[in-house]
């Protein structure tokens, strides 16, 4: 954010700290400039603003996750998890290749559960593209993105007057449905668990 040559912080000495009070470190400090900011458009502005000054500058920024999730065992995963939403059990077929007998083979595999694609993987092996198709099936799985006009926020059933949140109360309208979790196969077969 550029907000790190503004901030007043100091390093905290280990002798001056309390077992009561722990001692503030940089990162922390720094996560409260944007609760600070967002704040300060809530109390002079409004709600309705302060709401959308955090979707465009906080909220609409992108990560790709699928570098953070590595599988040590993808083709297991994927077939404990098909198993799992009771469909058939995932097959690999080899979809295209070229140069089997050069010294630069590439092979595209696509792994099936029935008829339904699941993924798609290359590799100069088939043991590698089979292991990056299963790796592709994990990441459609559990990296597919709600649209953003289908997702509800808690604040999205608070009044949208100005003033305070508490005085206002609940817009009678709106209501908040949370989205799915999903399930947890994501956090169990990856890095080595």
């Amino acid at each position: 954010m550029g907000a790190a040559p503004l901030l007043r912080w100091n390093r905290p000495d280990a002798i001056a700290s309390s077992e009561l009070r722990q001692p503030v470190t940089l990162s922390e400090a720094l996560a409260t400039v944007p609760r600070a900011l967002t704040a300060l458009v809530y109390q002079k502005r409004s709600l309705p603003l302060a709401r959308k000054f955090a979707h465009s500058y906080f909220l609409h920024r992108e990560l790709d996750l699928r570098p953070l999730i590595k599988f040590r065992d993808p083709k297991m995963a994927l077939a404990r998890t098909v198993s799992k939403f009771q469909r058939e059990r995932p097959l690999s077929r080899l979809l295209k290749e070229t140069g089997r007998l050069s010294n630069s083979p590439v092979f595209v595999v696509g792994i099936y559960s029935g008829s339904d694609k699941l993924g798609e993987g290359f590799g100069s092996s088939l043991k590698m593209a089979e292991y990056r198709a299963a790796e592709d099936s994990l990441h459609r799985l559990y990296l597919t993105r709600t649209p953003i006009d289908l997702l509800s926020l808690p604040t999205d059933t608070f009044a949208s007057q100005n003033g305070s949140v508490f005085d206002a109360g609940e817009d009678p309208d709106a209501n908040y449905v949370p989205g799915d979790i999903g399930e947890l196969e994501v956090i169990y077969a990856s890095k080595d668990r």
